[in-house]
């Protein structure tokens, strides 16, 4: 779903000022956000683990820590 199909989905509420003070959103369209954006977090999740994991390895390459190739590839 884009930006787009979204926006026009939405509809605020505004005060008697003509503020805008809330959102409503379609049951069916928050529920996609919601799944969208949990997928998103486990990307993310994903990148800080793979990233964390790297540094950690060149930390223990540089401290002289290395095993045999055989090894790493069980």
């Amino acid at each position: 779903m884009t930006l787009e199909q979204i926006k026009d989905n939405i509809r605020y509420v505004t005060n008697e000022k003509g503020e805008t003070t809330d959102v409503l959103i379609p049951l069916e369209l928050w529920e996609t956000i919601i799944v969208q954006l949990s997928e998103t977090e486990e990307i993310e999740d994903s990148r800080e683990e793979i990233l964390n994991d790297l540094k950690q390895s060149l930390l223990d390459g540089k401290a002289g820590k290395t095993f045999p190739l055989e090894e790493l590839w069980q």
